[in-house]
């Protein structure tokens, strides 16, 4: 047995009573592909606190026929499940097939995003019995949108003002006798 294929037994048979689904992929896909995580790559989202969130892992999965793998988020090295013991943040997994290959999706939804999820590390784990896998993904705090408009509006008066001195100062430049008359 490989090292690969122990630690794969230990860690099934270590969370086998945790809700963690397997999902067995059916095809006849002799490639040999390992399962690739196509997102997320190891970066940041960004969020408003109170807002809704949903992330998605999703893992390119084209293997050999009746190949288990597993897929599913850990928040800073727990289940899902133990992180959120409400249903504010939720896993979902699904299976899906485009052209010639088939794609395994976990979604990691959030009713509502906290502050402490700020601080947390978010890891999509992927594990066969050939390979094991994982990416991380941070969830950054975004700009208030009253902030971000706030911008916008005091570039739009600046730009407003900027422009009404310039055609003042050009009317003025074309017409001086009649600007010194009414004076």
């Amino acid at each position: 047995m490989t090292l690969s294929l122990i630690m794969f037994i230990f860690i099934c048979e270590s969370i086998s009573s945790s809700e963690v689904s397997s999902l067995s992929i059916h095809y006849n896909n002799t490639s040999g592909h390992v399962p690739q995580i196509l997102y997320p790559y190891n970066n940041t989202v960004k969020a408003l606190v109170g807002s809704t969130l949903d992330i998605t892992c999703t893992v390119l999965a084209d293997l050999p026929p009746n190949t288990e793998i597993l897929v599913y988020w850990l928040a800073n090295q727990s289940y899902i499940e133990d992180y959120s013991t409400n249903t504010r943040v939720t896993e979902v997994q699904t299976e899906r097939r485009e052209k010639e290959a088939s794609y395994i999706d976990v979604h990691l939804s959030f009713s509502e995003i906290k502050t402490k999820d700020f601080e947390i590390n978010f890891v999509c784990v992927v594990l066969s019995e050939e390979i094991d896998r994982a990416s991380f993904i941070f969830i950054k705090p975004a700009v208030s949108n009253v902030a971000s408009d706030f911008v916008v509006a005091l570039v739009v008066l600046m730009s407003i003002i900027l422009v009404s001195i310039c055609i003042h100062k050009f009317i003025k430049s074309k017409h001086p006798l009649r600007y010194a008359i009414l004076k």
